[in-house]
């Protein structure tokens, strides 16, 4: 592991993002948090930069040691509408990713979701998909995108229909293989993990992993 990289996080105070800063910090001197505001961190080797994220391009948040890792994401419901969806999703992804790559970073690794398809006519995949196809087309050395079903693990906020969503796939689970073994719950922990063994050690290209090669990834 190169100890001059400085990972950033984007997506920090979410989920998965929360998972990756607590496993990064076990590894690297300093890790960057990137919010809309303001959040003190428990450990002290994470730094957290605010940035505008309507106006990335006259952000200067990165340089080439830096690793990235995209975790943003909301529901429909939450945005409260299908054009500030898009905006989190999709715009936010794609802006900070640009920047990126406009100043040297080579690598990223971005959650995205299983059924993710930029021809659906449903939202939330067309919206996955359509950022995935914009990803691939930057200049990275390395892209994984991370496919997982619904993720499991305690959010700092409560969403009711996700609640009811966990208990129904725990009696699943166990039934969903083959072709539909891609659709199994997993938890963030595992994500965050799958991430960052790819930002270190995966292969030049662009990559998806669904829950089969997430789970296989952290046993590398």
């Amino acid at each position: 592991m190169n100890k001059e990289i400085i990972p950033c996080v984007a997506g920090s105070t979410g989920l998965v993002g929360s998972f990756l800063l607590k496993n990064l910090t076990k590894s690297y001197s300093q890790v960057v948090s990137i919010t809309r505001r303001e959040f003190i961190h428990n450990s002290s080797n994470i730094k957290n930069v605010e940035i505008d994220f309507d106006n990335i391009e006259n952000e200067n948040i990165f340089n080439n040691n830096n690793h990235l890792y995209i975790a943003l994401g909301t529901t429909r419901k939450k945005a409260g509408s299908d054009k500030n969806f898009i905006k989190v999703d999709y715009d936010y992804c794609i802006n900070l990713a640009r920047k990126a790559v406009e100043s040297g970073v080579k690598r990223v690794s971005v959650v995205s979701s299983v059924g993710s398809n930029p021809k659906s006519t449903l939202l939330y995949p067309k919206t996955k998909g359509l950022m995935e196809q914009e990803l691939s087309k930057l200049p990275f050395e390395h892209i994984s995108v991370m496919k997982p079903g619904l993720i499991l693990g305690d959010r700092l906020e409560t969403r009711l229909v996700e609640k009811f969503a966990k208990i129904l796939f725990s009696l699943i689970n166990p039934f969903l293989f083959g072709g539909l073994k891609k659709y199994k719950s997993i938890h963030a922990d595992v994500i965050s993990k799958a991430m960052i063994n790819q930002m270190v050690k995966g292969d030049s290209g662009f990559f998806c992993f669904e829950y089969a090669e997430l789970v296989e990834s952290i046993k590398k």
